[in-house]
């Protein structure tokens, strides 16, 4: 059994097509399907159930797979291990970060990170959230900030904080003169809020909070960022959904936020990374974050005062 073997079944695995699986790997089919037949004659068993329309992976295959995807991750990793110890760059820790999340963490973290570590070099990957757990579990990233989320085995998390959902307003709605509002008020508003492609967790988690809370939602359209809510907003073609520290960050004439009443709908971020991880740079970069927390640094801030701001107060929030 050889490496290639198990990449071309992973890959195969993933596209449900020899063809395309070909093309990812930059070989040709017949190649991929000729390492196939021999993985399998030496298993005794089929991986794939192959007919004119589709490729289907079959029970061993499944079983199989599942151990394969493991081995291939762990020799990719050896061998990113080995080319970043080559080049001198094994203090490098990878780190993923979500929309709105990854300046603040930079921001705070890199400082201290080095000056306890002065070795360690932080590369900033931004990611979506699914993104990141898939390449954390994958070997590929060290350490994720993302929005919280159903983590997969083998990873841990730390929570860095809870952050009020606000709602993004023009001015001219009759809601923009509320101090606060019920979800329930925003029954049948033409709502503006996060993609569930690109998160489904977190769009159903804005959901449900709001229809707990008595809301009847009605989703006008899903977007990946802040900046294409503001324009449909400021045309009063839809109400949007963020956190108050992206609003807070983002002054836009003609927008105003107005928080919700008591609870409020909010949105976690945590700090992820393997349990399994080596080495003292990932655990030197969980430790400061947790510092940095625990000392009130990462507290959302107020609307209207700069995001740059520490805003900081007695409330410690508890780990994932």
């Amino acid at each position: 059994m050889e490496l290639r073997q198990l990449e071309y079944a992973v890959t195969v695995a993933e596209e449900l097509h020899f063809g395309r699986a070909a093309a990812r790997l930059h070989v040709t089919q017949q190649s991929v399907s000729e390492q196939i037949r021999r993985l399998e004659r030496e298993l005794g068993a089929p991986l794939f159930t192959r007919t004119s329309r589709r490729v289907t992976v079959t029970a061993v295959g499944e079983v199989f797979l599942r151990e394969a995807r493991g081995a291939v991750a762990a020799v990719r990793h050896a061998l990113d291990v080995g080319r970043r110890a080559a080049a001198g760059t094994l203090d490098d820790v990878s780190v993923g970060y979500a929309e709105d999340l990854g300046p603040r963490l930079f921001q705070l973290a890199v400082p201290a990170l080095r000056a306890r570590l002065p070795s360690v070099r932080l590369a900033p990957c931004p990611m979506t959230t699914p993104d990141q757990l898939a390449a954390l579990t994958g070997r590929r990233l060290d350490v994720g900030f993302c929005w919280t989320a159903e983590l997969p085995p083998g990873l841990d998390s730390l929570l860095v904080t809870r952050e009020p959902l606000v709602v993004a307003l023009s001015a001219g709605h009759p809601l923009a003169g509320s101090d606060t509002i019920d979800p329930a008020r925003l029954s049948h508003e033409p709502l503006v809020t996060v993609e569930r492609a690109v998160n489904p967790w977190l769009h159903d988690h804005f959901v449900g909070q709001l229809e707990a809370r008595g809301a009847t939602v009605t989703i006008h359209r899903e977007i990946s960022s802040l900046d294409r809510l503001l324009p449909l907003v400021l045309t009063g073609s839809a109400v949007g959904l963020t956190v108050v520290g992206a609003a807070a960050a983002r002054p836009f004439a003609g927008v105003v936020y107005r928080p919700f009443s008591e609870p409020s709908p909010y949105a976690d971020h945590s700090v992820v990374w393997r349990r399994d991880a080596a080495g003292p740079a990932v655990a030197a970069l969980v430790d400061v974050v947790r510092e940095l927390r625990d000392a009130g640094a990462f507290m959302p801030p107020e609307l209207g005062r700069p995001h740059q701001e520490p805003v900081r107060g007695d409330r410690i929030l508890g780990d994932n």
